[in-house]
């Protein structure tokens, strides 16, 4: 199964689907980008950074699905592993939701809304990215809660609606849910 978590920037994506691999032993996906690496990011780990020109030829070669671009950068997620039998954990830009759900049969989304909005904001602003990234993610920020907020069949495709209040009581929140849908599913959680 692949469990997928969207939201906006600063939700924690990041931050749950690295405690859903250490509390559960579920691998990550990483997502593969023509975006320049940040300060602190590995290649191969957090995301797979490519130019252009190899972007293209994945995606000519058909081994890379579900793509997009967001700020400039191009997106997408490796076939093998959206097709796998087996579990992962993935973060997945929510406009894409409609794309995954025709592409890839096998997966649970979670949708992850802040509790606070503007500790998400914050969030995004310890990031410490260059001051027009940062005015731009703030936009795309608002604009992504007013299309989740007004948007009923943007929200009916996801499988489940969490909300974060940055805790670890909502780490535990979250795990839970995932024990619970593997479970029902008869998952194996490794």
């Amino acid at each position: 199964m692949i469990i997928t978590l969207s939201g906006i920037t600063g939700v924690g994506k990041s931050y749950f689907k690295k405690q859903i691999q250490e509390k559960l032993g579920i691998p990550i996906q990483t997502i593969i980008t023509t975006r320049e690496k940040r300060n602190g990011e590995i290649d191969g780990v957090d995301k797979k950074f490519v130019t252009d020109k190899e972007f293209e030829e994945l995606k000519r070669k058909k081994e890379i699905i579900v793509t997009f671009e967001m700020l400039g950068y191009k997106y997408g997620y490796p076939t093998k592993e959206m097709k796998s039998d087996g579990n992962s954990v993935v973060e997945l830009h929510y406009p894409i939701i409609y794309q995954l759900k025709k592409e890839v049969k096998n997966t649970f989304s979670i949708y992850i809304i802040p509790k606070d909005i503007e500790i998400a904001k914050q969030k995004l602003k310890e990031r410490r990215l260059p001051k027009k990234i940062e005015k731009d993610r703030l936009i795309e920020i608002e604009e992504h809660t007013k299309n989740f907020k007004t948007n009923n069949d943007l929200r009916k495709q996801f499988d489940y609606i969490f909300y974060n209040d940055y805790t670890e009581k909502s780490v535990d929140e979250l795990i839970n849910v995932i024990k619970n849908i593997c479970a029902k599913q008869d998952k194996i959680l490794y």
